[in-house]
């Protein structure tokens, strides 16, 4: 074996066990706190609050597209 090759071996050795020391959670656990995050927590820009206090979303009495 070359020395190239084993220092690619090597260093995927070192990252696999890096990897494995990750803690780990379950995809039903996950989920779970995802619903509960999503469903407890307000979105600013799912509601915007009342339209005619935006001012960009006014329109102007004349009409019609402006071209700048």
């Amino acid at each position: 074996m070359t020395e190239l090759k084993l220092q690619k071996l090597l260093a995927l050795n070192e990252r696999l066990r890096q990897e494995e020391e990750f803690p780990r959670v379950r995809v039903s656990e996950a989920s779970k706190a995802l619903v509960s995050f999503v469903t407890s927590t307000e979105d600013p820009l799912s509601d915007p609050g009342r339209i005619e206090d935006n001012p960009f979303t006014k329109k102007t009495s004349k009409g019609g597209c402006t071209i700048l």
